[in-house]
C-alpha cells in the first residue's frame, strides 16, 4: 500500500508543473485631472450671444484596469482585460458626455479576452483601443498626436460612440461592444481590424420592431507601415445597418475612408490625416453625401521632457436631417514630463460648428463657438 501512495504522490508532482498557473496579472490606471475654463458664443438667427466664462475642476478620462496573460504553450498565450473608466472629479456625476459615454463614478471601457500567438492576437468582448482591445480608425487617427492622450478639453481625435458628434472636428468610433478584434504584423505592415454588432440584443425592448443585436454592424480595418522616421497608414470602416435602430445619429454614416502619415524631423513632428465620411440620410429623398476631414499638427520637443504641441482640423459633417456643418478646431499647448509617468500641461483649444446648408429657413449661418484654455495633470500607474 506504501509503494502505492508513494507511486501516486511522485506521479501528481512531476504532473504537477503541466497545470502550473503561470499566469501574469497587472493591476493599472491612471489618474488624469484639469483644470478648465470655458467660454464661447453661440449665433442663431443673426444674433450672437456670449457664454460667460467659468472654471471647473474636469475628471480627464480617468481609469482603473487589471490586465494578464497565461502562457498556453507552444507559442500561444490567453490574455484578458477588464478596464473601468474612473470619475474623479464627481463621484455623484450619472449624466452622459458628448460622445454617449456614461459618466457615473466607475463604467465600462473595455472588457476582453483572447488568443495571443504567432499569427497575431484575437479578442473578444468590449473594445477601445487600449491594451490588445482593437479600436482600428480611432487608434490611427490618433497619430496626428495629442498632450493629453485624448483626454479632457485638449482631445484631438474625439472618440465614445457618437461619431457623428460636432464636439471635435475629427471624430471616430472609439468604444463599442459585442466585437471581434484582430491585429497581426505582416512584413512591417500592422493590421488591425473590428467587427462590431451593435442593436439592441433584449427583444423585449424593440416594441416588436424586433432588432436585434446584428441589425446594426460596424466593420473597420487599418493598415500602418513605419519605416525609419516615417510612418503612414490607411483605414476603412463600414457601417451596414438593417433595422430602423440607429445609434450613430439621424442621419446615417455609411463609410470612411482615411489615410494618415508623420515624419520626425529630428528637431520636430509633422502629422496629417485625411478623411472622407460617406452618408445617407434616413429620408430616402435626401439621397447621399459625403464629407471630407483634414488635420495637420506639429509637436516639437524644447528640452529632453517639454515641448510645443500645434493642430488645426477641419470637417463636414451631416450630422442633423437636411443640414450640413463645418466644424474647424485649432490648439495650441505645452507640455512638461516630470517622469515617464508624470505629464503637466496647459493648453487653449478652440472648436467651432455652423452650418452651411439646411432645409430650415434661418438655420443657414447659425454658429457655435467653444473656447477651453486648460491646465492639466495626468499620472499614470
Amino acid at each position: 500500500m506504501n509503494k502505492k501512495l508513494v507511486a501516486a504522490a511522485l506521479g501528481l508532482a512531476f504532473a504537477a508543473p503541466v497545470f502550473a498557473d503561470s499566469s501574469n496579472v497587472t493591476l493599472y490606471g491612471r489618474i488624469h485631472q484639469t483644470l478648465d475654463h470655458q467660454s464661447g458664443e453661440t449665433r442663431t438667427g443673426g444674433v450672437t450671444n456670449q457664454a460667460g466664462g467659468s472654471f471647473v475642476v474636469e475628471d480627464a478620462s480617468s481609469r482603473l484596469g487589471v490586465r494578464g496573460v497565461e502562457d498556453l504553450g507552444g507559442g500561444l498565450s490567453a490574455i484578458f482585460a477588464y478596464e473601468f473608466g474612473v470619475t474623479t472629479d464627481d463621484l455623484s456625476d450619472n449624466t452622459v458626455d458628448a460622445n454617449g459615454v456614461a459618466n457615473g463614478p466607475m463604467t465600462t471601457r473595455h472588457a476582453y479576452l483572447g488568443l495571443k500567438g504567432a499569427y497575431g492576437l484575437f479578442v473578444v468582448g468590449s473594445q477601445d483601443g487600449g491594451n490588445d482591445s482593437q479600436a482600428p480608425l480611432y487608434n490611427q487617427a490618433s497619430l496626428i498626436g495629442s498632450v493629453s492622450n485624448n483626454g479632457g478639453p485638449l482631445t484631438t481625435v474625439g472618440g465614445g460612440t457618437a461619431i457623428t458628434s460636432n464636439t471635435w472636428a475629427i471624430q471616430r468610433q472609439q468604444r463599442v461592444g459585442n466585437s471581434f478584434g484582430y491585429a497581426g504584423n505582416f512584413g512591417g505592415v500592422q493590421i488591425n481590424a473590428r467587427h462590431s454588432m451593435q442593436g439592441d440584443n433584449d427583444q423585449s425592448n424593440n416594441a416588436g420592431a424586433l432588432v436585434k443585436e446584428n441589425d446594426f454592424r460596424a466593420t473597420e480595418i487599418a493598415a500602418t507601415y513605419k519605416v525609419g522616421n516615417l510612418t503612414v497608414g490607411g483605414g476603412f470602416a463600414n457601417f451596414d445597418q438593417q433595422e430602423l435602430n440607429n445609434p450613430l445619429g439621424v442621419t446615417d454614416i455609411e463609410r470612411t475612408i482615411q489615410g494618415v502619415a508623420t515624419y520626425n524631423f529630428g528637431s520636430f513632428t509633422v502629422a496629417g490625416l485625411v478623411a472622407q465620411n460617406s452618408y445617407e440620410a434616413q429620408n430616402a429623398a435626401n439621397g447621399e453625401d459625403s464629407g471630407i476631414e483634414y488635420a495637420l499638427s506639429a509637436t516639437m520637443p524644447l528640452t529632453a521632457n517639454s515641448g510645443l504641441f500645434g493642430m488645426y482640423a477641419n470637417s463636414e459633417r451631416y450630422d442633423l436631417v437636411n443640414e450640413a456643418r463645418e466644424n474647424t478646431q485649432a490648439q495650441i499647448a505645452y507640455y512638461y514630463d516630470f517622469s515617464k509617468r508624470t505629464r503637466t500641461y496647459v493648453g487653449f483649444n478652440r472648436v467651432e460648428s455652423e452650418v452651411e446648408a439646411s432645409t430650415t429657413a434661418g438655420n443657414v449661418g447659425n454658429k457655435t463657438e467653444r473656447d477651453n484654455f486648460t491646465i492639466g495633470l495626468r499620472h499614470n500607474f
